[in-house]
């Protein structure tokens, strides 16, 4: 046994149930009473009015909103209730209801099937209000001690393992998913990334699962080591869900974060973490805040499932117990002890976040899929009740929220308190672009509409097959011109590079595009088809932009409108993980639908060698 730090064996998990406010004007709780003129008062108005100069009097009150989800006894979500059969205090002191909705799933009819490699940006009616948002986090699951120690090679053979078990896990999930279930995929190891906007098609979402690489990133053969790595999880960590809360805090309504990692007693109970490890209380604070003003819910699931000693682990105070399996016998009870003491802080700080949140949290099934389908299920179903708090000020201080329904036999669940942070003064930097919405009116702007990770639009829908080529063709050939609209550094970039030639085809629902009517009987048209490819980091790779020009005779206009309209690009992609984000933009209606599409290229068919 090799000791890297001090001991704790009883470890109390403290929960930091915390909650942002916002006041008038910032994020979702938003609320403003105006106050009622004395006579006094009125006839001053009317003074200052026949003078030409108003003044208007307003009282602005911030406003609490909480996400209740009410089961019974068999843990199936309860529908019905009234705002008469719900009371709230805060602070042991009861609060009027000042707002009450219901919500719950809908069964939606599942859309027509489409062909391999045949994707849509229509997307059915959501099945609840409610966003399901996957965070495969592999920078907390990839935790492992370094692979000097003996049996080491263990513990990261099961985080490999964990990993690749909760991606096929969340797909099993995918592929059964009620039809309308809104999902997004994020992706956390060396950064924050988005693998996939907000869908409701299984395919995308699965192929974007794919796109998630393992990490091993984390071993530690030291006290100092380990601490350095627990410090540098722990801010990239809170950055993520701060970053994700900042990020979706335009969407409307409840956001359901399911959070695949491991438990972290540091951050929710100081007790246990490291000595040379800094308190990040005051930075879980800003965070409970900023989710839950962003109304997110967090449904902690331990991506190990049930766990069993491995040979080498470090619990979270810093201790590294080697080699277990060859203890000898009372030195191989403590470990096991120090596993269990371990594997329950762990499990107490899912609790403390989930708690902290509204949310719940899940450990101990290898069944992640029928957890993922657990936790959609109870943040599909829920009421929102607001009251306006009775204090004003934004000091920090903590507030217990109690919400009791009168009716026996029922379990609730909500964030059972809150402290008064300011959100004015939490600013987190949203990059991952998921809830930026394109101006109502206006031209249209395609260079944002074209942005990784940015909302598909359904202004104009249409069908889109793509498939590798086998022609292998020179880009100085007629048709090899695919590379000849872009930005000459980017040309340059892929000049030695093996390309692979994609087909895209089109089906538009011509309906659906607006002409404008010319002399004699002629109609006029034009299309705007734009594709961008970007990285795994997010960066620009290739891209492609083709005005598409339709004047039209009455005759043909006539026959046009009664089916599809089908048209082809090409373009030439490196090999790798790439994300192809497609655009059309009618120029006459303004209109605009963009998909986005996870694309894995192979060397091997097609291949072309770009400047040649």
């Amino acid at each position: 046994m090799v000791r890297l730090g001090r001991t704790v064996l009883v470890g109390v998990s403290v929960t930091a149930a915390l909650a942002g406010l916002a006041r008038h004007g910032v994020g979702r709780v938003e609320a403003m009473d105006r106050a009622g003129l004395s006579a006094a008062g009125f006839s001053a108005w009317q003074q200052g009015a026949e003078s030409g100069s108003i003044t208007t009097l307003k009282v602005y009150s911030r406003e609490t909103v909480v996400d209740v989800t009410v089961t019974d006894k068999d843990g199936k979500p309860v529908h019905g209730l009234t705002r008469a059969d719900f009371t709230v205090k805060e602070d042991g002191k009861p609060q009027p209801i000042r707002s009450f909705h219901e919500y719950g799933s809908e069964v939606v009819p599942a859309p027509e099937k489409l062909p391999p490699n045949v994707y849509t940006n229509l997307q059915p009616p959501p099945a609840s209000s409610a966003v399901n948002i996957i965070l495969l986090d592999f920078v907390n699951s990839a935790a492992a001690p370094d692979v000097s120690i003996p049996g080491a090679e263990d513990a990261l053979g099961r985080a490999f393992a964990a990993q690749r078990q909760v991606k096929l896990e969340a797909k099993k999930y995918l592929a059964t998913m009620p039809p309308g279930t809104r999902v997004i995929v994020l992706g956390l190891s060396k950064s924050l990334r988005t693998l996939q906007g907000e869908t409701s098609d299984p395919a995308l979402l699965s192929a974007a699962i794919d796109t998630m690489e393992g990490s091993a990133e984390g071993h530690a053969a030291t006290y100092e080591q380990y601490c350095t790595q627990t410090e540098m999880r722990t801010r990239v960590t809170l950055e993520a869900l701060d970053q994700i809360a900042g990020d979706v805090a335009a969407m409307k309504g409840k956001k359901n974060l399911l959070w695949f990692s491991v438990g972290m007693p540091w951050l929710t109970d100081p007790d246990t973490r490291p000595r040379d490890v800094p308190s990040y209380t005051s930075n879980l604070i800003k965070t409970f805040g900023l989710l839950t003003t962003a109304q997110i819910a967090v449904y902690p699931i331990d991506v190990r499932g049930v766990l069993t000693m491995p040979r080498t682990f470090i619990t979270s105070e810093g201790m590294l117990w080697a080699d277990v399996y060859n203890l000898p016998g009372r030195t191989y009870i403590a470990a096991l002890y120090a596993f269990m003491q371990n594997t329950s802080e762990e499990q107490l700080a899912f609790e403390s976040i989930a708690e902290a949140t509204g949310g719940y949290a899940y450990y101990n099934s290898n069944d992640l899929a029928s957890l993922i389908a657990k936790a959609v299920d109870k943040g599909a179903n829920y009421y929102t009740l607001t009251y306006v708090p009775p204090g004003t000020k934004y000091n920090y201080a903590h507030h217990s929220i109690n919400v009791k329904v009168d009716q026996p036999g029922l379990h609730l669940v909500y964030r059972e308190s809150y402290d008064a942070v300011d959100p004015a003064t939490i600013r987190p930097s949203a990059g991952l672009t998921l809830a930026t919405a394109l101006p109502a009116s206006g031209p249209a702007d395609m260079r944002l509409a074209m942005g990784r990770a940015m909302p598909a639009s359904q202004q104009i829908l249409f069908d889109v097959g793509v498939e590798s080529s086998t022609e292998v063709v020179k880009t100085t050939d007629p048709q090899g011109t695919i590379l000849g609209t872009l930005d000459p550094v980017v040309k340059a970039k892929l000049k030695d590079k093996s390309l692979t030639r994609y087909d895209f085809n089109y089906a538009i629902p011509a309906r659906q595009i607006a002409f404008t009517d010319g002399p004699n009987g002629t109609h006029n048209g034009s299309l705007e088809l734009d594709i961008a490819v970007y990285d795994a980091d997010a960066k620009l790779v290739t891209g492609l932009s083709q005005t598409v020009k339709m004047p039209l005779s009455d005759d043909r206009y006539r026959q046009f409108i009664q089916g599809p309209f089908r048209i082809s690009q090409q373009i030439d992609l490196p090999a790798g993980q790439l994300f192809v984000r497609i655009g059309i933009l009618d120029r006459t209606s303004n209109k605009v639908g963009t998909l986005e599409i996870p694309l894995t290229v192979t060397k091997g068919s097609g291949m072309v060698t770009a400047g040649r």
